[in-house]
């Protein structure tokens, strides 16, 4: 029994691994046919989200803040801003599992949903109170393309974890 825990919890960490350095890589590529290179999906946001979504164990605060570093400095432009965004992304979740429960996918789905967007407001925020302007519009629709990245990284996590089970 404890050896099939663990087996499961490697392979959460393996899946998490191999999508930030997807993340990584994704997040210093344009998105084909589109000229803009600002109106690309925040991969790091929709990774955080379904790994926190999909009871990610491994995951506590102290590993989202080192993530949060990490990514500021391949991608951030403020040090400590996606570990702040992530730390809150966790205690939003954290709150609302106490207080709700969430039994179907749909009712999962609009919980990602909730949090990437609490996620782009704490971005915005904070972005704002450096002097770095991010319009709203450009906001909303990352935000739209991150929800649909975090369904795909969903997907992926779902299947790694049971063909390797």
């Amino acid at each position: 029994m404890i050896m099939k825990i663990v087996k499961e919890q490697n392979k959460e960490r393996t899946s998490f691994i191999i999508l930030f350095l997807i993340s990584i890589i994704l997040s210093n590529i344009g998105i084909f046919g589109i000229e803009d290179s600002t109106m690309m999906p925040n991969y790091f946001i929709a990774l955080i989200t379904s790994c926190i979504l999909n009871k990610g164990s491994f995951l506590n605060i102290y590993r989202l803040v080192i993530i949060g570093l990490i990514v500021d400095l391949f991608v951030g432009q403020l040090l400590g801003q996606y570990g702040l965004i992530f730390i809150c992304i966790y205690l939003i979740y954290f709150i609302i599992q106490r207080m709700l429960v969430i039994q179907t996918q749909m009712q999962l789905f609009a919980l990602g949903f909730f949090l990437i967007l609490c996620g782009f407001l704490i971005l915005w925020a904070s972005s704002l109170s450096y002097g770095l302007f991010i319009s709203f519009n450009l906001l909303f629709i990352q935000s739209i393309l991150t929800f649909i990245t975090y369904l795909i990284f969903n997907i992926y996590i779902k299947k790694f974890i049971q063909i390797n089970l």
